[in-house]
């Protein structure tokens, strides 16, 4: 299949990191990508010509919404080949939990197929009228992650990832030695995740007003390195991984103390758990086996 890929080319400020999550994986799954940048937009012409020249089989969009970040999103034109029915469009929304109403009700009209992350959400879309949404969530390339044992990762217990003032609030209130990992460039992100024995995802975005948690691309970063994930709750974190014997999971500061003193005073059944959590993810959660799952849903619509 010809998939025309309109993203942006960085996820988490990494540059090209679209190309290791999706394009790459769509690749080795044997499809033809031709990736066009939001960011800078394309060498060879507007979005319209190579649609003309590439003639995908679909489009599959990663829109932001956001004019400075992005501006070369084609929305007028992407409505208008959704409206035509020649080519099968679509689009990957990645925050629904904040920006459902102010974006992705709003963008979903654009596209002849869109996903959500949050299954909770799904309703949320067919009661404005918009029936064509599937679940489609996170996902890591496995094979760009080293395969390092358990007791030989060079970090004990680590936070992968950008800083806001309230983590750095949370970080100090669990009185956890935690080491903090950033800036870092998509090569040395696979290494640091293989190299954590204990990985943290902190599940709230401070965009939201609100303070909801959400899934986060971090949860199958963390088990594609086979570390073991210890993570802020999140309602629906269940379909994805068992917890207490392929992840755990917080809700207070407290409690993420004492599970994670525990399970370092235990390495064995850390180990096994994230062992578990790593099985899981290959089986599920590998970007070749969520994107061909999500590839045939959308064409099959």
């Amino acid at each position: 299949m010809k998939i025309l890929l309109v993203a942006n080319k960085t996820i988490g400020g990494n540059p090209d990191s679209i190309s290791w999550y999706f394009a790459d994986p769509m690749k080795s799954l044997g499809h033809e990508v031709y990736f066009y940048d939001t960011v800078e937009g394309d060498p060879s012409g507007t979005f319209t010509s190579v649609l003309e020249s590439f003639k995908p089989d679909l489009v599959f969009c990663i829109t932001t919404g956001n004019q400075n970040m992005t501006p070369y999103e084609p929305w007028e034109e992407l409505l208008e080949e959704t409206k035509s029915g020649r080519t099968k469009t679509f689009n990957w929304f990645c925050d629904d939990t904040w920006r459902f109403d102010s974006f992705s009700s709003k963008a979903c009209e654009n596209f002849t197929v869109c996903s959500t992350p949050e299954r909770s959400h799904l309703q949320k879309y067919k009661e404005i009228g918009y029936d064509n949404i599937i679940l489609a969530n996170w996902h890591a390339p496995s094979e760009y992650f080293p395969s390092v044992k358990f007791q030989d990762k060079k970090f004990e217990t680590t936070f992968i990832g950008r800083l806001s003032q309230q983590r750095v609030r949370f970080l100090e209130k669990t009185k956890v030695k935690i080491q903090v990992i950033h800036n870092l460039t998509q090569e040395q992100m696979f290494h640091a995740f293989s190299n954590t024995k204990f990985g943290i995802n902190l599940s709230v975005n401070y965009n939201d007003p609100e303070l909801k948690t959400q899934m986060k691309q971090r949860i199958f970063e963390t088990t594609a390195g086979a570390g073991l994930l210890v993570t802020e709750y999140h309602p629906g974190i269940e379909e994805y991984f068992e917890i207490d014997k392929e992840i755990i999971t917080f809700e207070t500061t407290e409690e993420f103390r004492e599970k994670v003193t525990f399970l370092q005073n235990k390495p064995q059944i850390a180990e096994k758990l994230a062992k578990a959590g790593h099985e899981r993810f290959l089986k599920e959660h590998d970007s070749k086996i969520r994107l061909s799952r999500v590839l045939e849903e959308i064409m099959a619509i």
